[in-house]
């Protein structure tokens, strides 16, 4: 018995011990994308993210980090601003993701276009299925 008090708290001190340490830390680092922090990852991560799944060309980087950035500060603006009810907010959101993917797409070859839509297509499933909801429908196709 008295060993299975000692497992549990080691197991307890496991599950809290990164909770407690951020909260004495004053938050998540930047760009922290776990469930405790729910921040955005950095533009760069993005960037990079992205040139490696798609084998971004030199050419492309500075286009697609520049609509990364824009999406970014827009959707900052959205969480700034308060006023809206959240899913007034949710809905701004995904506009503006779904913009910056349009936007993205006219940049990428046929063969990175392709990529890009199934990363989207895994991205709304992997939402979908974290807000219990169905998949919304793929954007339109230009």
């Amino acid at each position: 018995m008295k060993n299975f008090r000692y497992a549990l708290l080691i197991l307890a001190l496991a599950l809290f011990a990164p909770a407690l340490l951020l909260a004495q830390a004053g938050g998540p680092p930047p760009g922290d994308t776990s469930a405790a922090g729910r921040h955005m990852p950095s533009v760069d991560d993005q960037l990079d993210n992205l040139s490696n799944k798609l084998n971004l060309t030199d050419a492309q980087k500075p286009k697609i980090k520049a609509i990364l950035q824009d999406q970014r500060d827009q959707m900052k603006q959205v969480m700034d601003n308060s006023s809206g009810s959240r899913e007034e907010s949710r809905a701004k959101m995904r506009e503006i993701h779904e913009k910056s993917a349009a936007r993205m797409r006219g940049i990428l070859n046929p063969d990175q276009q392709a990529k890009f839509d199934k990363m989207q297509a895994e991205h709304r499933d992997h939402m979908g299925a974290e807000h219990g909801q169905g998949a919304p429908p793929p954007p339109p196709q230009q």
